[in-house]
């Protein structure tokens, strides 16, 4: 009875051996861990952060440009207030999801970059013909017209005449080098403007209606100095 009484009384040995074993997380290769944070990372987050910047500015120009002043202003302070909205949301919410992150900014530069496509041509001036004025072909409506640039840092006269239509220039330098441009309402720089060498000349045509223009050189205090006259176009 005693044998039976110390043998139920003993708790019976516990056979752990069929229990699975949790298995220990892999150790971090380190040659990768180098590569991500010594090469991958210090090259790619500035490379992208270039290019995000690069994107953002260049469509939001873009749109800028094509809602003239009014609307480049109203789009500039709905821009600030949404970015400050956007900030303080996601200040107030420490919880959020990087993935949640990811796809609201994913999703605003979606809609920049749709923006400036469809405000790309609309944001580029359309000009017509080249960038300077077109030489009239054909021969003068009257005699040409010389204008002397002297060493005295003025012209020959102050007072020259042409006949309307196509008048012929001839600028003729007495001593340095000079310049020759119209004022308003004439054709102004770049469209026309001379340039002669020292003791050379220069000749061009130019079509111009009746009315008086006033002719200078553009160096600085040349016309100051006197070399400016009118051109009465009869």
């Amino acid at each position: 009875m005693a044998d039976e009484e110390a043998t139920t009384g003993t708790d019976a040995p516990t056979d752990t051996a069929d229990e699975p074993v949790a298995a220990l997380p892999a150790a971090p290769d380190p040659a990768r861990e180098v590569r991500w944070t010594r090469l991958i990372l210090p090259i790619g987050l500035p490379v992208l952060a270039a290019f995000m910047i690069a994107v953002f500015v260049l469509n939001v120009s873009r749109v800028f440009l094509a809602s003239g002043q009014t609307g480049a202003l109203v789009m500039a302070v709905t821009l600030i207030v949404v970015i400050l909205g956007g900030a303080a949301g996601i200040s107030a919410a420490p919880r959020l999801r990087t993935s949640s992150l990811v796809m609201m900014v994913s999703g605003l530069f979606v809609v920049l970059i749709s923006a400036g496509l469809v405000a790309g041509p609309v944001s580029v001036e359309k000009k017509k013909g080249g960038g300077g004025l077109a030489i009239p072909k054909g021969p003068p409506a009257g005699p040409a017209v010389e204008v002397d640039a002297l060493g005295t840092l003025k012209f020959q006269s102050t007072q020259f005449t042409a006949k309307a239509g196509i008048v012929q220039i001839n600028y003729v330098s007495k001593d340095g080098m000079h310049t020759l441009a119209f004022d308003p309402p004439g054709p102004t720089p770049p469209a026309f403007l001379l340039n002669v060498a020292a003791n050379g000349t220069v000749t061009r045509k130019v079509l111009l209606k009746p009315g008086n223009y006033t002719i200078y050189c553009t160096l600085p205090g040349h016309r100051a100095s006197g070399m400016v006259a009118t051109l009465t176009v009869q």
